[in-house]
């Protein structure tokens, strides 16, 4: 009789709390299983080659190399690799990736000299190129030397435009410094010049983002006393404007994330994961896409549309839909189509579970940054939130969200095919999918 109340009690939660659960938005686009591996593959990076064939690169937590992908068919079809080797050391994931003009493969990420752990103290920012037809990978190109015996590098973001290379990332300087630099390349990542400092005045800078137009590199990130912080250089990245405070960040975890005992530590992916902002350039429009925790304990994606002239905030918006009750918008990503200049943003989203234990990557388009569309289903089934949460703290979490020609490509983690376990999924959404897309009850 006991057994059998348990039964009914299991079906019943079962019936009225989890079975019923559905994501009721429109699906953006068939899921495709990126590669199917062991372990966790949860730092994604992607981009375009210059004829069109998407590549990318992931984190692996069980290999000494990095994963990188190639599909030639829109995203349909995908093979996959190892990355470049990297002698008597490891990779440490952090991927970051761009194609320059002539169609070289530029791959930056994170290598330790501890193998098989994601507890390094002194990884280290490396880079390797290859053609685009070429599977070979360069030598390692160490970007810049230890500052001090326990200097370490972390958080590498890279971009390109035209034969130039920005690449940013958190640099530590001494036994009780860290700070954003940025080191730029005009040979095709074969060289890098000497890391240049953003700013003195940042206070614990974290999750560095960049963008570039031209000579024109936008840098962004978070620091403990300007919240989310933007600063300009004129001049293809040798300095910076003073960099301004865009927007407060209620849920700020700067001052600490990276911090024991008052010294900082290489641990930015795995503890100061929240805002995760992204800068976004195109034309007239520069945008900073990121998440943040509100008044009710509950967090929303927000854009902030800055002048690119003034450097001054000019707008601020919430990119999703106003929800009630647990609902969590969180680990956003941003991307611009060069083509139509269509803004998209991506995030993990708990809509549709009162109790938040299951999320669905989620994407919305906007014309100008103000007004997005209603969002898109990009996961077709959810992943249990407490996969995504676990992931974030013992691995690090990064999504990502290319787009060209009218269709944005999402990139997410995913659990559906294995417990406890990470893979990349993808999906390419029409523009005419999520403008079209109605707001559903």
């Amino acid at each position: 009789m006991i057994f059998g109340l348990i039964a009914l009690t299991a079906f019943l939660v079962y019936h009225f709390t989890t079975h019923t659960i559905a994501n009721r938005r429109v699906l953006g686009g068939r899921n495709v299983d990126v590669a199917a591996l062991q372990f966790n593959q949860s730092q994604l990076a992607f981009t375009f080659s210059r004829a069109g064939i998407l590549w990318g690169a992931s984190s692996d937590a069980g290999g000494e190399v990095l994963d990188v992908y190639r599909s030639a068919d829109g995203g349909l079809d995908w093979s996959h690799g190892g990355g470049p080797p990297v002698p008597g050391s490891c990779a440490q994931g952090s991927p970051q990736v761009a194609s320059t003009a002539d169609d070289t493969q530029v791959l930056a990420f994170l290598g330790a000299d501890v193998c098989g752990s994601v507890q390094s103290l002194t990884p280290f920012l490396v880079v390797s190129t290859r053609a685009a037809s070429s599977p070979r990978w360069s030598k390692l190109i160490h970007v810049s030397t230890p500052a001090w015996k326990y200097g370490f590098d972390d958080g590498p973001a890279l971009t390109a435009t035209g034969d130039r290379l920005y690449l940013a990332w958190e640099k530590s300087l001494d036994k009780e410094t860290a700070t954003t630099v940025v080191s730029t390349s005009g040979d095709d990542g074969r060289t890098w010049s000497a890391p240049v400092v953003v700013s003195r005045v940042l206070d614990h800078p974290h999750l560095v983002t960049v963008a570039a137009d031209g000579t024109t590199l936008y840098v962004a990130g978070i620091d403990a006393k300007l919240g989310l912080w933007l600063s300009v250089s004129t001049d293809a990245g040798k300095t910076f404007s003073s960099p301004a405070s865009v927007a407060p960040i209620a849920g700020n975890p700067a001052a600490e994330c990276a911090q024991t005992a008052g010294q900082p530590l290489p641990r930015e992916a795995r503890s100061c994961d929240g805002p995760n902002p992204s800068l976004v350039v195109d034309g007239a429009k520069l945008l900073v896409v990121y998440s943040d925790v509100g008044a009710d304990g509950t967090s929303d994606v927000h854009a902030v549309g800055i002048d690119r002239r003034t450097l001054k905030p000019s707008f601020r918006v919430r990119v999703n839909p106003p929800d009630t009750g647990k609902t969590q918008q969180f680990s956003a990503v941003a991307a611009v189509d060069a083509t139509t200049g269509t803004a998209w943003a991506c995030w993990y989203d708990t809509t549709f579970d009162p109790h938040a234990r299951r999320t669905w990557f989620t994407c919305s388009a906007s014309h100008d940054g103000r007004t997005w569309s209603n969002p898109v289903a990009a996961a077709s089934q959810p992943s249990p939130a407490a996969d995504i949460y676990g992931t974030i703290g013992g691995y690090g979490l990064e999504p990502a969200v290319i787009a060209r020609g009218g269709i944005a490509h999402a990139f997410w983690g995913d659990s559906r095919r294995y417990q406890d376990e990470i893979d990349p999924e993808t999906a390419a959404i029409p523009e005419k999918t999520a403008f079209a897309a109605p707001l559903k009850p």
